[in-house]
């Protein structure tokens, strides 16, 4: 093998390792953002239900 052709195949393989990591690191991030966005589905189902009890009150109040 000639020197050229070792440093082609070290570079690819360099390349790889490297998008390997790379794939790696962003599912990480992908499970910490699907965390992340289950726990604001359910802090917006409670400020959800919180709205819908102040509507509730609001409109009783004006009929009564």
């Amino acid at each position: 093998m000639t020197p050229e052709l070792i440093g082609i195949i070290t570079v690819g393989v360099m390349l790889a390792v490297q998008n390997y990591a790379a794939q790696r690191e962003m599912r990480r991030d992908i499970a910490t953002l699907r965390e992340q966005m289950a726990d604001l589905r359910e802090r917006m189902a409670h400020l959800e239900g919180l709205l819908d009890g102040l509507r509730e009150a609001i409109t009783h109040n004006r009929a009564a």
